[in-house]
């Protein structure tokens, strides 16, 4: 439902709208309710995750609410005779949502669960399904009022172009009374605020109805040979695997391709299974072929932010470093790496050799210039 000023709200003042439109997003989930704070810790809390259900038939909770991560993991916790009746409905946000842990959640508690859109910088929410539309699966909803959101073209140097056609994947923009004006520090507005629109930097497309869906982060985009590769298709397939907790994938850098895809897993506790498995389960999932994982890689846990969204940065600097320890070994040498973002390529990589000559680290500086890393080596 698009609703404009006169249906919600009255009053001239910029700042009254602003505020009223924050408010009209937060009461059409929370007013005349209250809020179950999992404890000071959330859901990182193994105990909340254990009793989760619970918790939800002690105190009658009707909406529920986590992390895409946290989601997955108390689908995974069986009711254990908890009796979840009171509960209407599930809402997930801060990153992408995995098919797999949507259908999963669903079927443990016969509701829907809505995925929601927001940023800091949009004052909270962006967009949202309505529960009581059937439509939308797979997409974070339709705009909220007062907002309006764009998907845009990447022109060659980056910049943003001309609206998208429906369907067609570009990167999302917001703008309306709800926007910020900018950063504290005017330098960081350079690329996120860009003629009175927030660049969201997520990767998007609408359909017919004007729902939105990510496919990604822009800088999360796997490039192999020009040919763009949204990780999501890839985290999905491997969701889909019993054995299978949670799935990053990322570029891992190439010579010839630029990047090559690589996924991190991190398995279900107990359960076992090898990466070459799960890489010919993924083959058979995914259509795509230049999407299939060159590598699948399980390690303990995926790294997470303090808000439980995975944290992609790390794994893309561990697998630079494979890289580059690769190529070491290859060529018979040894020697500390240091990966670190940043830089006017992304990544920089800092290689000193151990008991090595000038000739060996100028043959080596001259592989390495071939990635797309900046590479600084040193004897």
């Amino acid at each position: 439902m698009n609703l404009g000023p006169d249906d919600v709200l009255t009053g001239t003042s910029p700042m009254f709208h602003v505020a009223g439109t924050i408010l009209l997003g937060i009461s059409m989930f929370l007013a005349g309710s209250e809020i179950v704070l999992m404890s000071p810790s959330g859901m990182r809390n193994p105990e909340m995750v254990t009793n989760f259900w619970r918790i939800c038939e002690r105190y009658g909770v009707t909406l529920a609410f986590a992390v895409p991560t946290a989601i997955g993991a108390i689908s995974d916790v069986p009711l254990g005779g908890a009796d979840i009746s009171s509960l209407r409905g599930g809402l997930t946000g801060a990153a992408s949502l995995p098919v797999a842990v949507r259908e999963k959640f669903e079927a443990v508690t016969g509701t829907r669960l809505n995925e929601i859109y927001g940023m800091t910088e949009a004052s909270g929410i962006i967009s949202c399904n309505p529960f009581e539309d059937e439509g939308g699966s797979g997409s974070v909803g339709l705009r909220f009022p007062y907002t309006t959101v764009t998907v845009r073209r990447l022109t060659d140097d980056g910049s943003l172009g001309d609206p998208c056609d429906v369907g067609e994947v570009g990167v999302l923009t917001v703008g309306g009374p709800t926007v910020s004006p900018g950063y504290r520090n005017k330098t960081q507005n350079v690329g996120t605020f860009v003629d009175g629109e927030l660049n969201s930097g997520d990767l998007a497309y609408t359909d017919a109805d004007g729902r939105v869906y990510i496919a990604g982060r822009s800088k999360d985009l796997i490039i192999r040979s020009a040919h763009n590769i949204d990780p999501l298709m890839i985290e999905n397939a491997l969701q889909r695997h019993p054995a299978v907790a949670v799935a990053a994938a990322v570029g891992m850098p190439d010579s010839y391709a630029g990047e090559l895809p690589v996924c991190y897993v991190q398995l279900v506790p107990g359960v076992a299974v090898t990466e070459e498995e799960l890489r010919a389960f993924a083959e058979a999932e995914i259509g795509e072929r230049p999407a299939w994982p060159k590598e699948i890689r399980i390690i303990d846990a995926i790294p997470m932010t303090a808000v439980g969204k995975i944290f992609k940065p790390s794994l893309r600097e561990d697998t630079v470093k494979r890289t580059v320890q690769k190529i070491l070994a290859e060529r018979h040498l040894t020697g500390d790496v240091v990966v670190a973002a940043g830089g006017p390529r992304g990544m920089n990589v800092t290689v000193t050799l151990a008991d090595s000559d000038d000739n060996n680290a100028s043959q080596l500086q001259e592989v390495l210039n071939g990635y797309l890393f900046q590479a600084t080596v040193k004897n």
